[in-house]
């Protein structure tokens, strides 16, 4: 296929217009629509949405500080070699919108490790100035961006080591990739990759790389784009066009969703511009210039009391954990906004409405995919404004079970059972419609990313039916629920005799993402039997301070009290 004069959107849906080339040096293709819009994100506003993955590892090792390091290069070499677009680059070829992936074939194992080594490096606390790896974790989401695309996309800091003892030690890892290569499961799953390598005898890892640079093993690990395992939507032209037009309009003349409260942690007026950060790391961070917002990173977990508490709530209303992790978020955001507007009448208050993120993989087939399927921001779940003056366990049931019965809308179905099936799924907002949809509102969304001389390179798909500025409603934020995270195949008795090898188990695993405008993105989970919860949000939107309030009540919320509700 000619890529170069191929500039209709329809033409890289589901036909394969993504496919891998090989080259002299290696393989090259060019980016889907959802990695396209992601590499926009970074490109043209400093890393914008580039992924900052925080891993904590616990060891016990006899190796040598030197012996150690080797040990984590080669690990990382490895990984890099399974996981190809951690080691591409991407270069713009065909359009001046259109970047390409390459992936290099190193020619021996020295010139991998090399590779490796260039987008790794150590800190040393002496000489980087760098001990806390929570404020290290913060600079490095508010400076020049970190991923540099013409050499990698995916670097890794190593923190200076924590000894506790003659064998056992903690080390941080502090991972950045662009948004275009990884998603918040193949995140999760490269992490789990990485702890199982750093388990393997060095020997034995160097072994594998041996193996892993030969051209067909390369090949077979090259991830395709998500567009190209889209199933044709009909089985012949005249059905497609009628599809593709029906498509359009419902987007053209749907209801759009109810207004919600805006986010009540919102500043008053935000900031214009992002503050710059004092250069404490210098010889590690680029300090020349700032992203256009600041992004800031809040963790937190419920004590055991309450998570045993949201888990009883969501057993009684047959509901998942994760539609109880979006009601906790709801009712959070609920009662900030009540402290904030105590004068306005219950019955003038809007609803909440938090959008968030679709796994797509059983959409096209590919729920065993371990590599980035981009997660495609829904519509959003409406959960109607309860007073805090009502019970608290009533609320939480009642919200819940409505958060699920409008998730499950959103699953993939493989039988219609009657006519409300079939709408749900064939309807504006329904499954069967949701890749499609989602497809021209990626497009929409590049459209509204690329500068102005750029935008002619990416016609708007709509047309003439245009979707009315009044089609498109704002979340009080965004929401996503990962449900159960179970890190126990990867925790290791840290006391059992080491050898001469590494035991390396997880302890503690965090991300989050450089911010758009406004963005308030809440990810819930839960591990060990603890309800936990992170942020990233927008500096400039919502003063870091504030964010606290919403800290404190999400952790309060559930616990329990003797204190009667008002009827």
């Amino acid at each position: 296929m000619n890529k170069s004069g191929t500039r209709h959107w329809l033409d890289r849906y589901g036909k394969g217009y993504h496919a891998w080339i090989r080259e002299e040096n290696g393989f090259s293709r060019p980016c889907g629509l959802c990695e396209l819009r992601f590499d926009s994100d970074g490109r043209h506003f400093e890393g914008r949405a580039d992924v900052n993955a925080l891993l904590t590892l616990g060891l016990s090792t006899r190796l040598s500080g030197e012996e150690l390091q080797h040990h984590i290069v080669l690990a990382f070499t490895l990984l890099r070699l399974r996981h190809c677009l951690m080691a591409a680059t991407t270069e713009l070829r065909t359009l001046e919108v259109e970047p390409w992936f390459l992936v290099g074939i190193p020619g021996t194992v020295e010139a991998a490790i090399r590779d490796a080594s260039s987008a790794l490096r150590f800190l040393d606390s002496a000489v980087d100035g760098v001990s806390d790896e929570v404020d290290f974790y913060t600079h490095a989401q508010n400076v020049a961006r970190i991923v540099k695309p013409s050499e990698a996309l995916g670097r890794v800091f190593v923190l200076p080591r924590r000894a506790e003892g003659s064998a056992r030690q903690t080390l941080h890892f502090l991972f950045v990739f662009a948004h275009e290569i990884v998603d918040g499961l193949s995140c999760m799953n490269w992490m789990a990759d990485f702890t199982r390598i750093v388990n393997i005898p060095t020997k034995q890892i160097r072994e594998s790389i041996e193996t892993a640079i030969l051209p067909d093993s390369i090949r077979a690990n090259l991830p395709p784009a998500q567009e190209d395992l889209y199933a044709p939507v009909a089985a012949t032209k005249a059905r497609t066009r009628w599809f593709w037009a029906i498509t359009v309009i419902l987007r053209h003349v749907k209801k759009p969703m109810p207004a919600a409260f805006r986010n009540p942690l919102r500043r008053d007026t935000p900031l214009s511009k992002a503050k710059p950060f004092a250069p404490k790391y210098p010889e590690v961070l680029d300090y020349s210039h700032t992203p256009p917002l600041n992004t800031f990173f809040v963790r937190l977990q419920l004590s055991p009391a309450a998570s045993q508490r949201l888990y009883r709530l969501c057993k009684e209303a047959k509901a998942s954990i994760g539609a109880g992790g979006f009601v906790l978020v709801g009712m959070a955001m609920m009662a900030v906004h009540e402290a904030r507007y105590p004068d306005e009448a219950d019955e003038a208050r809007r609803p909440f409405v938090g959008s968030f993120p679709l796994n797509p993989r059983p959409f096209f087939g590919a729920k065993g995919l371990l590599e980035s399927a981009m997660l495609a921001f829904s519509k959003g779940i409406v959960l109607p404004f309860l007073s805090s003056h009502l019970d608290l366990e009533g609320r939480f049931r009642l919200l819940v079970r409505q958060a699920s019965r409008q998730l499950s809308a959103f699953q993939k179905r493989d039988r219609l059972r009657n006519p409300t099936d079939a709408w749900r799924t064939w309807g504006s907002n329904g499954a069967g419609r949701l890749m499609a949809s989602n497809y021209i509102d990626g497009i929409e969304r590049l459209r509204d990313i690329l500068p102005s001389h750029l935008k002619d390179a990416v016609p708007p798909p709509q047309g003439e039916y245009d979707v009315p500025p009044w089609g498109l409603s704002q979340s009080t934020c965004g929401v996503s629920s990962i449900g159960l995270v179970d890190w126990s195949a990867l925790r290791f008795d840290l006391d059992a005799d080491p050898g001469d090898g590494v035991v390396a188990s997880v302890e503690r695993f965090s991300s989050g993402v450089r911010v758009r405008d406004n963005e308030f993105l809440v990810g819930t989970w839960s591990e060990d039997g603890i309800i936990g919860a992170g942020v990233s949000f927008d500096g400039n939107f919502i003063d870091e301070n504030t964010a606290h309030i919403w800290v404190e009540k999400m952790k309060s919320l559930l616990e329990v009290s003797d204190l009667k509700p008002r009827l």
